[in-house]
C-alpha cells in the first residue's frame, strides 16, 4: 500500500507540474494578476506531493519491503540503518527521486523567499522550473519507477555495493545534487528574462544568489567525492580524472564564471549577454552529465545505468531544455545591449578573462571526455584520453588565470592601473619569490622539485595577494585601532567572502603542489615484526588479525603502529573485507593525519605464513586540499549572508536602474525594454549567437547515432571496435616484471588469450581487478598490458592488489593501445588462436560478462581451433 501510495503521489505531482508550467507563464503573457499567482501554490504542492513519495520510498528501505524490485536490488536486511536509508539514492530510480525532490524543493524556495521579486519575472522562473520538474516526474513514471513490485517476492534483498556503504558516499550525492539543480534556479531566471526581454543590474542580483547556493553545495560535493575517493579505494590519489568526475566539474567550472560574470552584470550592467549565456551552460552541463552517467555513453565506476531507453528520453529532454534555450539564445541575446564601455586593463576585464578561462577549461574537460568516440566516429583512428592529457592541458591553461585572481581586486571599475597594482603587490612578489628559492634549495633542482616550486609559488602569489587586498580595504596599516576596525565591521560581507575564496584556491594548489611533488610510498611483503621506514616513521606490522565480523561482513584486520623520534604517533588498522551480501571483497584504508601530512596504510594480499602485502603512503599536504574546499565553501555561505545578496531584499541601492513597473503584472515586453531605442542587432552578432546551438546540434546528433547503434546491437557498451574479426596488431613490448620475456603479438598463436589493459591510475581498474582469476580459472590465458603508466607504479599496484596474468608487457607510451584502439582502461580483448580479435570488453570486467560472454566464447574458439 505504502509503495502505491508513494506513486500515486507522483502521478499527481506530474499534474500539478503540468499547471505550474502553463497556468503562471500564460498568466504573465496576459498580465493576468490571478494567473501568475497561481505559481506560488502550484510549487507548494508539487513539493508536498515529491517529498510524500520520496518519504515512502525511504520508508519502504527502512523497512526492508522486499515485494518492491527497488528495495530487493538495493538493500538487505544485514545493512546497518544508516546504509538503508542512503540506498535510496545508491541506485538509477532513486537517485532521480533526489534529483526530483531537490528541484522542486528549490522552486519551493524561490516560492518563500522571492516574494518581493517582480511577479511577471517569478512566476516565469517557476514556470520554467515547473516544465522542468514535468519532464523529470514523466522520465521516473515512465523508465524509472522505483515503486515496481517484485514478483514473486524474495526472501531478501542482494544488497548495496560496498564501495557505496561508507559515510562519506552516503552524504555525496545530496551535495552534489543541490549544485547540479542549483544551476537550474539560475537557468530558469535566465530564461524568464529572455522571454520578458529585460537583463539589467537588478536581475543580476537576484540570480547571484541561488548561484552562490548552487556553486557552494556542488564544491562541497566534489570535495566529498574525491575525499571518498581517497579513503576509500585505497589507491593514494583523489582525483582520476574520471568521466563522470569531469562530469561533475564541468558544471562547477561554469558555474564559478557565472557568478564573477553576474558581478560585472549587477555592478557594471554590461556583460548581460554573456551571464545569461553561462547560466544555460552551466545547468546545460549539469543535465550532460546526467545523461552521460545514466546512458551508457562512457563507463565509469559511478555510472548508475547502462539504458540505451533512458539515454534515448533524457537526450530528448536535452535537445528540449538545452535546443530550446539556445535557440531562445540565439534568438534575443543580440537585442541585448552590451552596457558600459570597458578597458582591458581593468576590473570587468580581469573578470572577464576569468569567464573566458574557466569556460575554456570546461570545454577542455567535454573535449577530452569525448574526444575519443569523436575521432572513432569520423574514422580518423583510435586515441585514448587519460590523465596525461588533462594534466598537460589544464596547468598551463589554469595559471594565467590564477595570476589575475590577484591582480583583478586591485584594479579600478572601468579603466585600471596595472603598474599601480603591481606596486601594491610588490610584498606578495617578493613572497612568491622566496618560495620558489626555498622549495629548489630544500628539495634539490629536479622536474619534479620545479613543477612543486613553482606551484607553491602560485598559491603564496594568491593567498598573499588576496590578504594584500583585504588588509588595503581595511587599511591594515594606516590610522589608528579603532578606524581599522570599524573599517572591518561595515566592510561588506562579500569582500569577505571573496577573499576566503580565493585563500581556499591557495591552500587547495599547495595541497595539490606539495602531494604530487613529495608523495612516497613502501610496498613490500611485511611479516609480523617486519618494519617500514617512511618519511621519518617507522611503522611496524603487529599482524593480521583473522575474523573480525562487521555488520554485513567479516575481515582481515592488520595492526600497525607508527613511530617517529622514538615516540609513538599512533596505531593503524586497514582492512580486507569480504561482504555477505553482495559478495564482494573491499579494502579499507586506514589514515593518520596531523593535518598537514597523512600517514596512509593498506592492507593487501594474505602471502602466507602470516605476512601480507602491505602498502603505505605518506602523502604531504592532501588535507589541505580537502581544507581549502572547505574554506571556499565557507568563503560562499558568508558573501550568501550580505544583505546585498538576499532574495527579496529591500531594492532601494537598484533605484537608479529604473527597472519600469517592476512590481506591477506586465505583458512581456520586447527585447528593447533593455534599452530605449536599440540598435538593429548586426548580423555577426547573431550569427555568433548561433554558434552554441550549432555546436549542441552536432553533440546532441552523434549521441543520438551512438544511442541507436547500441539499440541494434552494434557495438558494446556503446564503444564499437573496428578489429573485431581482424588480426591483432603487431607489437613488442618489455616486460613489466624484471626477468621475463618480451611480451609480443606472435604469443597469441595456439592459444586463446585474453588482452587487457590497465593502469595503477585507473579506478575501474581496481573494482575488476578481484574477478580476473575467474578467467584463468576457466583456462584461458591472461595477458596484461599496462597502458601510459610508470612501471614503477603498476608494479606496486599489483604487489597490493595481487597479480592475476599469466604475462604483462609495459605500453608506457599507448602506442599499442592506440593501435587496438582503447578508448579507455580497463578495456579487453579476447583472442582466438589464430591471433584474431573476435571479442571487445569496454570498462570494468564483471562475473556476469566473464561468466556469459568471455567463457562461452572462448570455449568455443578452443574447439574450433582444435577441430582444425
Amino acid at each position: 500500500m505504502i509503495a502505491e501510495l508513494g506513486l500515486f503521489a507522483l502521478i499527481l505531482a506530474l499534474f500539478v507540474a503540468a499547471v505550474q508550467a502553463v497556468i503562471p507563464q500564460i498568466g504573465a503573457a496576459r498580465g493576468d494578476t490571478a494567473w501568475m499567482a497561481v505559481d506560488r501554490p502550484a510549487a507548494f504542492a508539487q513539493f508536498a506531493l515529491v517529498a510524500f513519495s520520496f518519504g515512502c520510498l525511504v520508508y519502504l528501505h527502512v523497512t526492508s519491503d522486499f515485494t518492491v524490485l527497488n528495495v530487493v536490488q538495493s538493500s538487505h536486511t544485514d545493512k546497518p540503518l544508516l546504509y538503508k536509508i542512503t540506498g535510496v539514492w545508491g541506485n538509477h530510480e532513486g537517485s532521480m527521486m533526489l534529483w526530483t525532490l531537490i528541484l522542486v524543493l528549490y522552486g519551493l524556495a524561490v516560492s518563500i523567499f522571492g516574494r518581493n521579486l517582480p511577479p511577471g519575472l517569478r512566476a516565469r522562473a517557476l514556470s520554467i522550473q515547473g516544465m522542468i520538474g514535468f519532464a523529470f516526474l514523466l522520465f521516473i513514471l515512465l523508465t524509472s519507477n522505483p515503486f515496481l513490485r517484485a514478483d514473486p517476492a524474495p526472501l531478501n534483498g542482494e544488497g548495496l555495493n560496498p564501495l557505496l556503504q561508507d559515510p562519506g558516499l552516503a552524504f555525496h550525492p545530496p551535495f552534489l545534487y543541490l549544485g547540479y539543480v542549483g544551476f537550474s534556479m539560475a537557468f530558469s531566471f535566465a530564461i524568464a528574462a529572455l522571454i520578458e526581454g529585460r537583463v539589467d543590474a537588478a536581475w543580476a542580483r537576484w540570480v547571484r544568489p541561488w548561484t552562490l547556493v548552487a556553486w557552494c553545495s556542488l564544491t562541497l560535493g566534489v570535495a566529498m567525492g574525491s575525499w571518498w575517493s581517497y579513503y576509500t579505494l585505497g589507491w593514494g590519489g583523489y582525483w582520476a580524472w574520471d568521466p563522470v568526475e569531469n562530469a561533475s566539474l564541468m558544471p562547477w567550472l561554469a558555474g564559478t564564471a557565472l557568478l564573477h560574470s553576474a558581478i560585472v552584470a549587477e555592478k557594471r550592467d554590461t556583460l548581460k549577454s554573456w551571464t545569461i549565456f553561462l547560466a544555460i551552460l552551466a545547468f546545460s552541463f549539469s543535465l550532460l552529465g546526467t545523461f552521460i552517467v545514466r546512458s551508457g555513453v562512457l563507463t565509469s565506476v559511478h555510472a548508475f545505468a547502462n539504458d540505451p531507453a533512458r539515454g534515448r528520453f533524457i537526450l530528448a529532454l536535452l535537445a528540449i531544455v538545452i535546443g530550446g534555450s539556445l535557440f531562445l539564445y540565439a534568438l534575443r541575446a543580440p537585442a541585448l545591449k552590451g552596457g558600459g564601455l570597458f578597458a582591458p586593463v581593468s576590473r570587468e576585464g580581469g573578470l572577464l578573462f576569468n569567464n573566458v578561462v574557466l569556460s575554456t577549461a570546461a570545454g577542455t574537460v567535454l573535449l577530452g571526455t569525448l574526444y575519443p568516440l569523436f575521432m572513432e566516429s569520423l574514422n580518423l583512428g583510435k586515441v585514448s584520453v587519460g590523465p596525461p592529457y588533462y594534466n598537460i592541458v589544464m596547468v598551463p591553461l589554469m595559471t594565467p588565470m590564477i595570476l589575475l585572481m590577484a591582480i583583478g581586486p586591485f584594479l579600478a571599475w572601468k579603466r585600471g592601473d596595472l603598474g599601480g597594482a603591481m606596486k601594491r603587490l610588490r610584498f606578495t612578489l617578493a613572497a612568491t619569490g622566496v618560495t620558489i628559492v626555498a622549495t629548489l634549495l630544500a628539495a634539490g633542482i629536479s622536474q619534479r622539485s620545479i613543477l612543486a616550486a613553482l606551484g607553491f609559488g602560485l598559491a603564496i602569489w594568491l593567498l598573499f595577494g588576496s590578504l594584500s587586498e583585504w588588509a588595503a580595504r581595511v587599511r591594515l596599516f594606516q590610522g589608528s585601532v579603532s578606524d581599522k576596525l570599524r573599517r572591518m565591521k561595515h566592510l561588506p560581507r562579500s569582500a569577505y567572502g571573496m577573499t576566503l575564496g580565493h585563500l581556499g584556491l591557495a591552500f587547495i594548489l599547495i595541497g595539490i603542489s606539495g602531494s604530487q611533488a613529495f608523495k612516497s610510498e613502501y610496498l613490500e611483503i611485511m611479516r609480523p615484526g617486519d618494519t617500514a621506514n617512511i618519511a621519518g616513521y617507522q611503522v611496524k606490522f603487529l599482524g593480521a588479525e583473522d575474523n573480525v565480523q562487521g555488520p554485513n561482513y567479516t575481515a582481515t584486520r592488520g595492526n600497525f603502529i607508527a613511530i617517529k623520534n622514538g615516540r609513538l604517533i599512533a596505531d593503524l588498522h586497514p582492512e580486507r573485507r569480504m561482504y555477505n551480501n553482495p559478495q564482494q571483497p573491499l579494502s579499507t584504508v586506514s589514515i593518520h593525519t596531523n593535518f598537514i601530512n597523512d600517514l596512509y596504510a593498506v592492507l593487501g594480499d594474505d602471502a602466507g605464513h602470516g605476512a601480507s602485502v602491505v602498502h603505505i603512503f605518506f602523502n604531504p599536504l592532501v588535507p589541505w586540499i580537502f581544507f581549502g574546499a572547505i574554506i571556499m565553501v565557507l568563503g560562499g555561505v558568508v558573501s550568501l549572508t550580505d544583505r546585498h545578496h538576499r532574495v527579496g531584499a529591500p531594492l532601494r541601492r537598484v533605484k537608479p536602474l529604473a527597472v519600469p513597473q517592476a512590481a506591477a503584472p506586465v505583458a512581456a515586453a520586447p527585447v528593447a525594454a533593455a534599452t530605449a531605442q536599440p540598435a538593429k542587432p548586426a548580423a555577426t552578432a547573431r550569427l555568433v549567437s548561433l554558434i552554441p546551438l550549432a555546436g549542441f546540434i552536432v553533440l546532441g546528433g552523434f549521441f543520438a547515432w551512438r544511442l541507436h547503434l547500441v539499440e541494434e546491437g552494434i557495438t558494446p557498451n556503446l564503444i564499437p571496435s573496428v578489429m573485431v574479426n581482424k588480426p591483432a596488431p603487431e607489437f613488442d613490448l618489455p616486460p613489466l616484471m624484471d626477468g621475463q620475456a618480451n611480451v609480443a603479438s606472435a604469443d597469441f598463436k595456439g592459444k586463446v588469450t585474453l588482452v587487457s589493459f590497465f593502469a595503477s591510475w585507473c579506478i575501474p581498474c581496481r573494482e575488476e581487478h578481484p574477478y580476473l582469476p575467474l578467467v584463468t580459472q576457466a583456462g584461458i590465458r591472461l595477458m596484461g598490458i599496462s597502458y601510459k603508466d610508470r612501471p614503477a607504479d603498476a608494479r606496486s599496484w599489483l604487489a597490493e592488489l595481487g597479480n592475476p596474468y599469466t604475462v604483462i608487457g609495459a605500453d608506457v607510451y599507448g602506442r599499442t593501445g592506440i593501435d587496438f584502439g582503447v578508448y579507455g582502461v580497463p578495456e579487453s580483448y579476447l583472442i582466438d588462436k589464430n591471433g584474431v580479435i573476435r571479442f571487445k570488453q569496454t570498462g570494468p570486467l564483471t562475473p556476469d560478462v566473464i561468466r556469459d560472454k568471455i567463457i562461452p566464447l572462448a570455449q568455443k574458439l578452443s574447439k574450433e581451433g582444435s577441430q582444425k
